[in-house]
């Protein structure tokens, strides 16, 4: 049977008054250490150091097109690469993560902690100024709070267009818990494991990685497979998207510590990507799609991004043929409530049927599409 969350909105808010900042646990009070900063006319933006070279440029790459300079350029993209790459979320145009608008519209872009906010909200065009009232006030501060967002998710009150699913992994909570047991934990249902895994997206991606091109992790969680995806090398960009800001910290955080290549960072929808239409070869999302609140919306926008030949590889759950929701919750700390347990192996999650899957796909306009199964896990191949 599936587990019941009545007691979310209590347990979440203990869990949160327990742990606290718990990215204190294992990352300094101050910025990360051994970053430098790059300064812009409205904000800074700390910049993860690269083992290969300081010729490479963070977290976005850029040379002056070929004859234009004599001397040797670091091997990087240019401007107007970048800004085709990246579009504007609110009008589509063009835009550079090193910009503080768009060029066309004026939508604001914000580059703080690390990272590049380019959700619709984030972009949206600042209103004249109005005097808010107490509770207009008090609703925006639950909106923007992902604890009281998915407590009152979890207890039947959702706020409108932040479902648990996705609220949850915008707490610090399961971004502390991820790499300590709950990803782990996924191979109770049949998944490969982070190492497999990224071989098998490795192989799928062989002709981005012959042309140098460039992939996105979505969905990046705390950068499992980015961090194996930057190592590697063999991309011309990497870039990290998660819709959660305490995953970005968590990537950042790791990435600092193990010394990764640089790639981009950014804060985005699945359902509105920030990225021009077929600018990218390769677009990775693991154990992701059950928790997107419209994976039409998510997969269309996928196939949009890609270029013609791009390629896609997926991992998420199926239903079982008993229907029961698999138990992820058994690798957490053992000192961790029940409650909390349930909370975060709960009902939240969008699980699949390999047909479903396929239809999903082909439905988004792939026009290759393979859905593998071992026991609960789907490991989904399309290309455009």
């Amino acid at each position: 049977m599936m587990p019941r969350l009545s007691a979310v909105p209590g347990t979440l808010l203990i869990c949160a008054l327990l742990v606290g900042d718990v990215s204190s646990f294992s990352s300094p009070a101050s910025p990360l250490l051994g970053t430098r900063r790059v300064a812009s006319s409205s904000s800074s933006r700390w910049v993860i150091p690269s083992r290969a070279s300081s010729a490479r440029r963070a977290p976005f790459l850029r040379m002056q097109p070929a004859g234009l300079a004599d001397a040797p350029q670091p091997p990087a993209q240019d401007a107007w690469t970048a800004a085709a790459l990246y579009a504007c979320p609110q009008c589509g145009s063009g835009i550079s993560l090193d910009d503080v608008s768009c060029p066309s519209c004026g939508a604001p872009i914000s580059t703080n902690e690390g990272f590049t906010d380019l959700t619709p909200d984030a972009t949206a065009p600042v209103a004249p100024a109005v005097e808010a009232t107490d509770a207009q006030r008090f609703l925006d501060d639950l909106r923007k709070n992902p604890l009281v967002s998915a407590a009152l998710s979890g207890g039947g009150l959702p706020l409108p267009g932040q479902p648990l699913r996705q609220e949850l992994f915008r707490t610090p909570v399961l971004s502390f818990l991820y790499e300590r047991g709950w990803r782990d934990g996924f191979k109770q249902a049949g998944f490969p494991g982070i190492e497999k895994e990224f071989e098998m997206a490795m192989e799928f991606f062989q002709v981005a990685r012959e042309g140098n091109g460039t992939v996105i992790d979505l969905s990046c969680g705390s950068g499992l497979m980015v961090r194996r995806l930057a190592k590697s090398q063999q991309f011309g960009k990497v870039i990290a998207v998660d819709f959660s800001e305490n995953m970005l910290k968590e990537v950042i955080r790791r990435s600092e510590e193990e010394k990764v290549p640089t790639f981009d960072l950014v804060r985005a929808d699945v359902a509105k990507m920030p990225f021009g239409t077929a600018s990218v070869d390769a677009i990775h999302a693991g154990a992701a799609l059950h928790c997107w609140p419209s994976v039409q919306d998510g997969l269309k926008e996928v196939h949009r991004t890609l270029k013609p030949g791009g390629t896609f590889f997926a991992t998420t759950f199926l239903w079982g043929v008993d229907d029961r929701v698999v138990n992820l919750g058994q690798n957490l700390p053992g000192s961790t409530e029940e409650a909390v347990r349930r909370l975060l192996m709960g009902r939240s999650y969008r699980y699949y049927k390999r047909q479903e899957l396929e239809w999903l796909m082909k439905s988004a306009g792939f026009s290759e599409v393979t859905v593998d199964t071992i026991q609960r896990c789907a490991i989904i191949k399309c290309k455009k």
